[in-house]
């Protein structure tokens, strides 16, 4: 995908951003099936893995790097059959993406003034009923900004336990940076076979739907330009 991106962004605009169904009809009616060896044509939707976002947005609150510190177990995140959006913590400190659809404790945060405490929540959640309980009661889920506060964080988990810290994130993005929240997905689809399956194509033998795929394969594209749209 990357070899197409650079492509579209030299002659054209970028890779194609889809906003709606008339766009996919659009390309639908573009396609001739007869003349194509692969259905599957790249847009410009990929996995961005690293765009993890605490819950707490308040940037007073971190000093610089201080939202970057991660403590991930080994092989986290594998964002599994592609649905691990959200992040808890187990009893040994370590982070694992998981289906913010599980139930877990939570560990909020309470901030008040220049203190900073953590509080254990012992009631199985969802990750945004977590969300909604810690803003309500405290301050957020828990953000943690260091080895140290990771420590206090542990220290509360039982042992074999785990709990929901404050870590998510929205990770498909287009490539020109379109804020277009459309998905057309094929059922099943972004499943991360293989866990490394990062980018996405219009498969045009099911409608245009899409697919996630490898971003090494080598596949047609769609490049868009403002003059044609």
């Amino acid at each position: 995908m990357t070899e197409a991106q650079s492509y579209c962004r030299e002659k054209y605009t970028d890779l194609v951003t889809v906003h709606n169904m008339e766009d996919v009809n659009t390309l639908n009616n573009m396609m001739d099936l007869s003349r194509m060896k692969d259905p599957h044509i790249w847009i410009g939707l990929y996995d961005d893995l690293d765009s993890w976002r605490w819950s707490l947005s308040d940037r007073s609150f971190y000093r610089p790097g201080e939202t970057e510190f991660r403590l991930w177990a080994p092989g986290q995140p594998n964002n599994y059959l592609g649905k691990e959006h959200c992040t808890m913590i187990d009893h040994l400190g370590q982070w694992r993406d998981v289906s913010c659809e599980e139930s877990h404790p939570a560990i909020c945060l309470d901030v008040r003034g220049p203190n900073v405490t953590f509080v254990f929540i012992n009631i199985p959640m969802t990750w945004t009923e977590a969300q909604s309980y810690c803003r309500a009661n405290y301050t957020d889920l828990a953000s943690v900004r260091n080895m140290a506060e990771n420590q206090k964080i542990q220290d509360l988990v039982p042992a074999g336990g785990t709990a929901w810290i404050g870590l998510s994130r929205d990770s498909w993005k287009w490539s020109d940076g379109s804020d277009s929240t459309f998905r057309f997905w094929m059922a099943g689809q972004p499943d991360n076979y293989g866990y490394n399956q990062a980018c996405v194509a219009a498969r045009f033998n099911s409608f245009g739907q899409w697919v996630d795929i490898p971003c090494e394969r080598k596949q047609a594209f769609i490049c868009y330009s403002p003059r044609e749209w």
